[in-house]
């Protein structure tokens, strides 16, 4: 993981100079990762992990800049100088991720991975919503979006079981990820609801993003597989049981999170990750300095 970066693209280091005068509570990290020596099934060698995580590869550069643009169409609303910056580490961090992820996706499509039809699907999908639905509908699938990657993440991070798994630079990316969806995961949030964001809204687009998120994933997912002519009802059958199962990633404290979501009182940082996110800065040598 080389962390000794030219400047990427304006989106990640456009702040204004207020926001560089406020630091946020998280940095924005320009790292760069080197994928040409990869494993092809990266995720305990695994043919199904591994085209899981792909599948969520193939919607993330387009979700990520999706969320960008619509703290940017609500921010001018916002007065509070702390939240202000706190969206342009959040705007800078998911910007790096789009980056990341779409050189990861360049590598895929070179080893004969297709994550760049899946991809150019996602973004007319992203496009239709942004021209259908009004801003604060965009906010609402925002909020719901950080929840469950930071829950998913989080858990990721909790388990050992389940991160040794994830080999080389691909892994790092994951697991930096991870680490900073739960850094900003109060953000989206907190924007949403400083612009008089409805309860109502929030927890309608949640149940909507949470299915159509499964829905892309799993469609995502089959393709990949089928590509790899490794598609089965027997290999489906046991990847769900290792997903859902005892010993699983989906565990009840994850099922609890994404119910927690529902709660008239919810809040992020109602779930909280401190010092679970300080034992992985140290894991993968993560700046903490803004």
């Amino acid at each position: 993981m080389n962390t000794n970066l030219n400047p990427v693209q304006a989106t990640v280091s456009s702040f204004s100079s207020m926001t560089n005068r406020l630091k946020a509570s998280f940095p924005v990290r320009r790292l760069s990762f080197d994928f040409q020596h990869s494993e092809r099934y990266w995720f305990d060698g695994n043919v199904y992990y591994t085209h899981f995580m792909n599948a969520m590869s193939a919607i993330f550069p387009q979700g990520e800049l999706m969320l960008i643009e619509a703290l940017r169409n609500i921010r001018s609303s916002i007065n509070d100088p702390i939240l202000q910056a706190e969206i342009s580490a959040f705007i800078g961090q998911e910007a790096m991720h789009a980056k990341e992820h779409m050189a990861f996706n360049r590598y895929a499509e070179a080893q004969q991975i297709d994550l760049d039809s899946l991809q150019k699907e996602v973004k007319v999908l992203y496009q239709w919503m942004q021209k259908l639905l009004p801003p604060m509908h965009i906010m609402a699938i925002g909020c719901a979006i950080e929840h469950i990657t930071a829950t998913l993440g989080a858990e990721l991070l909790r388990r050992d079981d389940w991160n040794h798994r994830l080999h080389g630079a691909v892994g790092e990316l994951w697991l930096w990820h991870a680490v900073e969806e739960n850094e900003h995961k109060a953000v989206f949030f907190d924007a949403y609801v400083a612009c008089n964001g409805t309860y109502l809204s929030r927890v309608f687009y949640m149940t909507m993003a949470g299915s159509a998120l499964a829905f892309l994933i799993a469609n995502n997912m089959q393709r990949l597989l089928r590509a790899d002519k490794a598609l089965s009802v027997k290999g489906i059958a046991k990847f769900i049981k290792d997903f859902t199962g005892k010993g699983g990633l989906l565990t009840w404290q994850t099922i609890q999170a994404f119910i927690d979501y529902y709660k008239p009182s919810f809040h992020p940082f109602n779930h909280d990750t401190k010092d679970l996110e300080k034992t992985w800065h140290q894991r993968l040598k993560l700046s903490t300095i803004n």
